[in-house]
């Protein structure tokens, strides 16, 4: 077992490292989880088309909205404890839903607030997340730590976790919300126990507005970054559409269960 965890995790990336690891990777099993039992959640409350869309939106509309503001945040305050407590909210939000699941008091109303709420904390959570690598890790070593990261990102999230989010809210539509609860307190635990040698350079406080600006200047004066950035917008645009309304597609044109 010590030779798998040495190759997936190098000594010389350091114990950090390792427990940045396994933080992600647990919160990107409860976070796959939610890719499946969210919108199954939602199909069991309403089958309209512009409801379950709107569940999705709502989602991934914080992205468009704090996702820059997320950027100035980890730069100015501790990586650690934005992660802890953005995790924080996200375990006490999932308890609640959980709660009101048992209790058959869940409406669609409270699930669309649940959802904007739990993806404006995911938002804080992953930017944060990626900021911390450079600061633990020696910069030839930056491409493999973050190839252990995003294995993590492709497979754990997105294809383990919704087979097991699915599965489980066959069993009980509570039970993934419980599991991914239990898993993004478990990562804000990890995270928590992180020591930080290396702390972000002070900045000149600058205002966030500013700050954001320099930001999109930086992006669009790199043509490799500003047409890369362009290309993803581009699929995610195309790709969440036809993502937003596909548990409905596949309950009621194809009958699946």
């Amino acid at each position: 077992m010590s030779q798998v965890v040495d190759a997936i995790a190098p000594p010389r990336f350091g114990h950090a490292f390792r427990r940045l690891l396994t933080s992600a990777w647990a919160s990107d099993l409860g976070d796959g989880v939610a890719l499946a039992a969210g919108p199954l959640l939602v199909v069991s409350l309403t089958r309209d088309p512009f409801l379950v869309a709107l569940a999705t939106l709502l989602q991934r509309l914080p992205w468009l909205v704090f996702g820059l503001y997320a950027g100035v945040v980890a730069d100015r305050y501790d990586r650690r404890m934005v992660i802890v407590v953005a995790n924080a909210v996200r375990a006490a939000v999932l308890a609640v839903v959980a709660v009101m699941i048992v209790t058959d008091t869940l409406t669609v109303a409270v699930v669309l607030v649940v959802l904007t709420v739990l993806g404006s904390a995911e938002v804080f959570v992953d930017t944060t997340g990626q900021t911390l690598l450079p600061m633990l890790v020696d910069r030839e070593d930056l491409g493999v730590a973050n190839s252990r990261l995003m294995f993590g990102r492709i497979t754990i999230n997105r294809l383990g976790g919704p087979a097991l989010g699915a599965l489980l809210f066959a069993a009980g539509a509570a039970v993934p919300f419980v599991l991914q609860a239990v898993c993004v307190t478990f990562a804000a635990l990890v995270i928590r126990s992180i020591a930080i040698d290396r702390p972000p350079a002070p900045g000149d406080h600058a205002s966030v507005r500013s700050e954001i600006a320099a930001g999109l200047r930086w992006v669009w004066s790199h043509a490799a970054i500003r047409t890369l950035t362009i290309t993803i917008l581009a699929f995610n645009i195309t790709f969440g559409a036809a993502w937003a309304i596909l548990v409905l597609y596949s309950v009621e044109r194809l009958g699946l269960g």
